[in-house]
């Protein structure tokens, strides 16, 4: 991540605790959190995960990180 700069995404990946397999469909569910500068835990703007693809990237989301973030 660069600080200040725009149109930057995060993306993670979600899975369950048992058996450990990918967690598609379940984009509504998840939040991300940012912590700038060490200021505390914010939840990201972009509150809303996209899910990338769950036949062929199963489990991956992305987020929108505003440039102030």
């Amino acid at each position: 991540m660069f600080k200040n700069v725009a149109s930057q995404k995060i993306a993670l990946f979600a899975f369950t605790s048992t058996p450990g397999a990918a967690k598609t469909g379940d984009a509504a569910n998840i939040t991300a959190y940012v912590n700038k500068d060490w200021a505390g835990a914010v939840a990201l703007t972009d509150t809303s995960a996209t899910e990338i693809d769950a036949t062929n990237a199963p489990g991956w989301y992305l987020f929108d990180v505003a440039q102030a973030e």
